[in-house]
């Protein structure tokens, strides 16, 4: 399902190249589409040969492939959203041993605290990069503001209901509190 999404807006935004205006409005949709892709995405390793929590999709790697193409930039964002929300949920699994433990692809896995490190700093990177792609892409401010909120909610509804999801939205929710605080203050 998220390789489809995927497929379906870089398939639309490839084929608007060269209508600019067309591209530029079919941007924010693609965004989106792709946020919800990002938030299933890592886990495409287990129908792969991969092991489950592959350091190849559960970072910032798939995100930064998007990025070789100016055009494909929506795209990019989308994903690290995405991304950010599904590796900020697996930082808080019941326990940090076997199956939850992040691995290199012929190393096996970097163990409990590095897996910790390796999902909070991608998680972190991943929404670091969406949120610069997200300004980058939409330029009128109150669909800026509009934008946000949705991929907040988006977020809400996601981290609400899988494992992990509480701690991961109470840290995004303090971090936006944070944030706004210092914008703008009392």
């Amino acid at each position: 399902m998220p390789a489809f999404l995927i497929f379906i807006a870089l398939v639309t935004l490839g084929l608007t190249k060269r209508w600019p205006d067309l591209a530029r409005l079919l941007a924010l949709p693609a965004l989106f589409l792709c946020v919800v892709a990002g938030l299933t995405f890592p886990d495409i390793d287990q129908p792969l040969p991969l092991d489950h929590r592959s350091a190849l999709t559960h970072s910032i790697a798939p995100a930064l492939l998007a990025l070789a193409r100016r055009w494909a930039w929506p795209i990019a964002g989308g994903l690290a959203l995405g991304l950010s929300l599904h590796l900020a949920a697996d930082v808080f699994p019941n326990a940090m041993i076997g199956f939850a433990t992040v691995k290199l692809p012929f190393a096996g896995s970097i163990g409990g605290n590095a897996s910790y490190l390796w999902l909070a700093g991608n998680a972190l990177a991943c929404t670091a990069l969406g949120g610069w792609i997200l300004h980058r892409q939409v330029r009128a401010p109150l669909l800026r503001v509009a934008s946000l909120c949705a991929v907040c909610l988006i977020g809400a509804v996601y981290l609400f209901g899988v494992d992990g999801g509480w701690p991961a939205l109470a840290i995004y929710l303090g971090a936006g509190w944070f944030l706004l605080r210092r914008r703008c203050p009392a």
